[in-house]
């Protein structure tokens, strides 16, 4: 579940268009990145103390946040502009509908990882509490993963052949407006927290010049601030 370089990486960063996908990478490589950390930490949920259950409640509050917001923003703001984009084509309506769905059913797997994390915590706490947990981690981990490397591969690459390079970036405008300073500063600090420097930046050259002094003085200290997993 570590960061991967999959197929369709190279499918969605150099398709048909234009259109410069490195946030939406790295938003699903981070993904990749907390899906690891979960699994690691479902191993010994019930041995930690208070500060590591903090620890790990602060990293699993993130990762559902910023899966929301993700996906939030691809229901209602990406998809919806391929389907008048890509209409009359049965195959990319098919895919599509494809990556709503699937979105649907991770919705039920987050509320089943938080019910393990519950009863870890609680007082039934002990090897079937455990197990529950991490069946709920592993499920998790096999949707959210499988979709990623689906998107990439058919889901992401109808961006280059449906919008050019000034309509994606009108998307991720809107994308930015809706989230707001404070939820763009996290969801950068974010997706910068694990990777190497030629990653960072190339996610850094995304944001306009004032945002790029805002994420080094205060997004990511202010998010560094946080211990995680």
């Amino acid at each position: 579940m570590a960061t991967q370089k999959l197929p369709g990486n190279t499918a969605a960063r150099h398709g048909s268009g234009d259109a410069d996908l490195t946030v939406m990478i790295a938003a699903h490589d981070a993904f990749r990145r907390d899906l690891a950390s979960l699994a690691r930490t479902a191993q010994g949920a019930g041995r930690r103390g208070p500060d590591g259950q903090r620890s790990v409640a602060a990293g699993w509050e993130l990762l559902k946040r910023q899966l929301h917001v993700h996906h939030t923003a691809e229901d209602d703001l990406v998809w919806p502009a391929l389907r008048e984009r890509l209409g009359r084509s049965a195959h990319a309506l098919s895919v599509l509908d494809e990556m709503e769905a699937e979105h649907g059913q991770i919705d039920p797997l987050l509320a089943a990882v938080d019910a393990g994390f519950a009863s870890v915590t609680g007082p039934d706490v002990g090897h079937p509490a455990a197990g529950r947990l991490a069946d709920a981690v592993d499920a998790l981990a096999t949707s959210l993963t499988g979709h990623l490397a689906h998107e990439e591969k058919d889901g992401l690459p109808l961006i280059g052949v449906a919008l050019t390079a000034a309509e994606w970036r009108g998307v991720g405008f809107k994308i930015a407006r809706r989230n707001g300073l404070s939820g763009g500063g996290e969801m950068f600090s974010w997706m910068l927290s694990a990777t190497t420097a030629d990653q960072a930046s190339a996610i850094i050259r995304q944001l306009p010049p004032p945002a790029r002094l805002l994420y080094r003085a205060v997004w990511k200290p202010r998010f560094d601030k946080t211990s995680r997993w």
